[in-house]
């Protein structure tokens, strides 16, 4: 089946809501950075307040690679509006549902393809 390309009057709508996401997360990004670069691990830490210092580090790296994989996410989602293939699932073709883009409008995969991706049935 060929990709249709969808047509819809949202579509400057969704790519200010891409473009807000995208500049808040990488706003968010130079805080935890510059927040990481000012903590400083003295050597009058004790033991648990560096315990509790990695732990807080580890957290935002483990979390900076969920918000890497939207940012991915978001791009894509922008080339595919300059594309006027953005709404079209990536995998089956099928329209996306208006109420998942309005929700997640990063998203590549219509309902149920998002589905079999989460239970790993779908390659990427």
């Amino acid at each position: 089946m060929p990709k249709t390309k969808a047509k819809s009057n949202g579509v400057v709508a969704f790519r200010k809501s891409l473009l807000t996401k995208q500049q808040e997360m990488l706003d968010s990004y130079m805080r935890d950075r510059a927040a990481g670069v000012d903590s400083s691990d003295d050597a009058i830490q004790d033991l648990a307040d560096k315990a509790a210092s990695a732990y807080s580090k580890e957290l935002n790296f483990s979390l900076s690679d969920a918000d890497r994989h939207v940012l991915v996410r978001i791009e894509e989602a922008l080339e595919r509006l300059e594309e006027g293939e953005f709404g079209v699932c990536t995998n089956c073709n099928a329209k996306i549902g208006e109420k998942r883009l309005k929700a997640i409008p990063w998203t590549p995969f219509c309902i149920d393809c998002a589905e079999m991706s989460e239970n790993g049935m779908l390659h990427e």
